[in-house]
């Protein structure tokens, strides 16, 4: 069964949805996909974009080169920054991303309204807790445990079985 053409919208105005497993690891990920988004995007216009770390929603108007391409160059050019800096290699995005289109002003604000912003949020300061006082007797017996515990844990590691003798030895 083929699958359904894009839906065109009049107004120029879409809502564009992106899926993968990770699609950003830091906040620089998050900023740098906000970038090349205004680039890729430049005849039109990045109304709103919300980045989770497995969807991408954003509000856009479609620039002269129509929103498949602008939205293939985006995803192109984002995936190849994201493997090249995260040390990966393969498809960040998953299938086909998906669009409707938003005919009113009304509409593009309602949808610019829903997306939450792609910029990280302020961490909360809590009280810092007392720490509880350690005596010098503790302390001295931690370190005692921790280096008794390490020399073991190398021994282990350094342990490796002997091969069978009486196997041919293709199978070694």
């Amino acid at each position: 069964m083929a699958r359904q053409a894009r839906e065109v919208s009049k107004s120029g105005n879409y809502y564009v949805s992106l899926r993968g497993n990770e699609l950003y690891v830091t906040d620089a990920d998050k900023k740098r996909f906000a970038e090349i988004a205004a680039e890729k995007f430049e005849g039109g216009k990045v109304y709103g974009l919300e980045i989770t770390k497995t969807e991408i929603r954003m509000a856009v108007k479609e620039p002269s080169n129509g929103i498949s391409m602008a939205v293939k160059s985006l995803t192109t050019v984002y995936a190849r920054y994201f493997n090249n800096v995260n040390g990966r290699e393969g498809k960040v995005f998953e299938g086909r991303f998906r669009s409707a289109p938003l005919e009113t002003k009304k509409e593009v604000d309602e949808c610019v309204k829903n997306l939450k912003t792609s910029a990280p949020e302020p961490k909360k300061t809590e009280k810092p807790k007392a720490a509880p006082k350690k005596t010098a007797v503790k302390t001295v017996k931690k370190t005692e445990t921790a280096e008794k515990a390490v020399p073991a844990k190398k021994a282990e590691t350094e342990k490796k079985p002997e091969p069978k003798k009486n196997l041919p030895s293709w199978l070694l």
